[in-house]
Formats: structure tokens, C-alpha cells, sequence
């Protein structure tokens, strides 16, 4: 009995189709190519369909994708066309896509790839977990040399963390990583950063120090939190627990009472957007900064130094953070790493006008 022939999977349409569509000239090099969306609803297939054939043929070099803007027909008649290993995916999922760390960090990433003969595909998620979590199991079904990973949500992650070990694909967390799950991470120091900032305020005269969270649930926060918290104790300084503000939404009426009442001279943020939102609300307050209070931020980002008042904080260097991840992911790839490796990136501390001694 003759076997019925086996049926071509979903995605094949969409590239048969972009491929139907080259070769009749009906498209060129530089065209752009319907949007996921419009495969979608053309060919009536899912959007995870369409993804997954146009990153094969990215992987190709059939087609190349510009953010923003969609995907168009490379060049056809390549020198020499690369390999699927030559191509490393790299995931970055956050609210504030916006901000030019992440710009630093897609520099240092580049920077050691380009040494390297490989390419880079980039592909930003605006905080949606589910998609960051599709992506990567769309992700790990092509033929990728590795994989790099800046999660919203580590802990969470977890759930794909499994699926890309079941492959032989390299992967590296970078920033934050789930508690208690062994992984391979690039990092800066977020302890050892956080007590320097702090070690500086106590010599300046301050022990009241307050600790305010962004997103506590972060392993680099938590990190930064008991660097707070190891300085206070070695200063024999201790921590009142109404100095704390661990959530998202911080009490600035509360806080500014708190100062006005001497309780509290200084706070140490978990990272510059909620030192520079302390700035602005605690003056708005009517509270002098560093005058009356004194603040200190993590991250250096790039419009810090511009503030109403220039920030002091400690500086991460993001570039290097990327360098390193990229690194990290070749040596794993290439037996030279075993196990699971975190590597700690030196930060320095940057003083600038948020921080004085305390007032009498």
C-alpha cells in the first residue's frame, strides 16, 4: 500500500511563498515583505507560524529585518552564503526599551561578535512574559549558535529555561537570573556596588540610610539590597524598618515627614529611575536635596549627570556587560567553559551633588 505523502509543516507556506515570490521577480533585493500579521491573515496561520519562517529565513539569508520598520529580500547572489551557526539571537524584554543602556549593552554584544564572523539578531519585548516565553521556544527550533537572554521576568522564566537545556544550544541570562536555578550569568557586582555607595554615605555622617526598591523581585535588586544592608552592619549602623520602602509605588508623603522629622537623612535606590523620581517628587515636596536629604542611585544611566541635580551613583558598564555575555556564550559553545559560570563585573562609584553630610 503506498504510503500518503506527509504534509509539509505550516511555516513551509510562508517561506514557499516568499521564496515563489523572489523568484518570479514579483520581489527584489531591498523589497519589503508582508508583516506577520498580513502572512497571518493571507495564508491563515498563526502568528507564531509566520515568526518561525521568516527567523529561518533571516537564518538563511533570504530576508533581513530592520526594528520598526519589517523584514526585505537580501541580497540574493551573496560571495559566500554563512552558515545558520553564524547567527547569535539575543532577547531583551523590559518596559523602558527606550533607555540607552540597552543601546550600550546591543554595542558590547556586537563589539565581540564582530571579532568573531557572527551576526547578531535582535528582538525587543515589551514586558510581555508569554511572548518573551513563545519567542524563545520559537527561537531554539532554529539553527541558532546561541542565545542571550535579558528576561522581565527571571523567575518566571523558568518555564523555558528547561526547553532550551533539552537542546544544544548555548544560552547566557544577563542582569538577573532566577533564584535558586543554575544558570550561566553575566552581572555587574550589585553587592559589592551597593556597599561602596553606602560605605561613601556613612562617611559622610549619615546613619539614618534608607533603601528604596524598583523591582524587588530582581536578583540584582535583592543583591544591591543586602549590599545596603552588609554596610549598615559593618558601620554598626542599624536599619529601621520604616526606612524601607520595597515596593513599586513609594510613600514620598510619608518619606518627606520622615525627613522633616530628622528621622531619615539619606537613601540609597536601587537604581537611578527611582533615585531621579525621588528627586522629583521629594522637592516637588518641598525637601532640599542634598540640603536636607541626601540621595544616591545604581546604574549611571546617560541622562543622570543632566538631573535638576546631578546625581551620585554607582556605574555599571553596560558595554562590557554585553562583551562579556557574548564571550561567555563562545566559551560555553566551545567547551571552554563547563558547568555553570557567573561572571561579576567591577562597578565604580561616581559622586556628583546628591550627596552631602548630614544638616545639624
Amino acid at each position: 500500500m503506498d504510503k500518503k505523502p506527509t504534509a509539509s509543516p505550516k511555516y513551509q507556506l510562508v517561506k514557499d511563498y516568499v521564496l515563489s515570490q523572489i523568484e518570479k521577480n514579483e520581489i527584489s533585493q531591498d523589497d519589503r515583505i508582508p508583516s506577520e500579521s498580513e502572512f497571518a491573515k493571507m495564508l491563515d496561520v498563526s502568528s507564531i507560524t509566520v515568526r518561525k519562517a521568516l527567523t529561518d529565513l533571516v537564518n538563511e539569508g533570504v530576508i533581513y529585518r530592520v526594528r520598526g520598520k519589517g523584514s526585505f529580500v537580501a541580497n540574493q547572489h551573496p560571495t559566500a552564503v554563512k552558515t545558520t551557526s553564524n547567527l547569535v539571537a539575543f532577547i531583551i524584554s523590559g518596559l523602558d526599551l527606550h533607555d540607552s543602556s540597552y543601546m550600550r549593552i546591543m554595542k558590547g554584544v556586537q563589539s565581540f561578535l564582530s571579532q568573531n564572523d557572527c551576526k547578531l539578531m535582535i528582538e525587543f519585548v515589551e514586558n510581555n512574559f508569554e511572548q518573551e516565553r513563545e519567542l524563545v521556544l520559537q527561537l531554539i527550533q532554529s539553527e541558532i549558535r546561541g542565545l542571550l537572554v535579558y528576561s522581565s521576568d527571571p523567575e518566571a522564566a523558568r518555564s523555558y529555561l528547561d526547553d532550551i537545556r533539552k537542546t544544544s544550544i548555548p544560552f547566557v541570562m544577563l542582569d538577573r537570573f532566577p533564584s535558586g536555578y543554575p544558570v550561566s550569568c553575566v552581572a555587574c557586582n550589585n553587592h559589592d556596588g551597593a556597599y561602596e555607595a553606602v560605605e561613601y554615605m556613612i562617611g559622610q555622617g549619615h546613619r539614618r540610610i534608607g533603601f528604596a526598591a524598583y523591582d524587588f523581585h530582581f536578583s540584582s535588586e535583592s543583591d544591591r539590597y543586602q549590599g545596603y544592608r552588609s554596610a549598615m552592619s559593618h558601620a554598626s549602623a542599624a536599619v529601621d524598618n520604616e526606612w524601607l520602602y520595597l515596593g513599586r509605588d513609594l510613600d514620598y508623603p510619608k518619606l518627606a515627614g520622615q525627613i522633616r522629622r530628622g528621622e531619615i537623612t539619606a537613601m540609597f535606590c536601587a537604581n537611578d529611575k527611582r533615585a531621579i523620581e525621588a528627586l522629583e517628587k521629594l522637592t516637588a515636596e518641598g525637601i532640599r536635596i542634598p540640603g536636607q536629604f541626601s540621595l544616591m542611585g545604581f546604574d549611571d544611566f546617560e541622562g543622570v549627570k543632566f538631573a535638576k541635580v546631578p546625581l551620585s551613583t554607582v556605574k555599571q558598564h553596560f558595554d562590557m556587560l554585553g562583551y562579556e555575555a557574548a564571550k561567555l556564550l563562545f566559551e560555553m559553545r566551545d567547551a571552554t567553559s563547563h558547568g555553570y559560570k557567573k561572571v561579576l563585573l567591577p562597578t565604580d562609584l561616581v559622586i556628583r551633588d546628591t550627596v552631602s553630610p548630614p544638616s545639624e
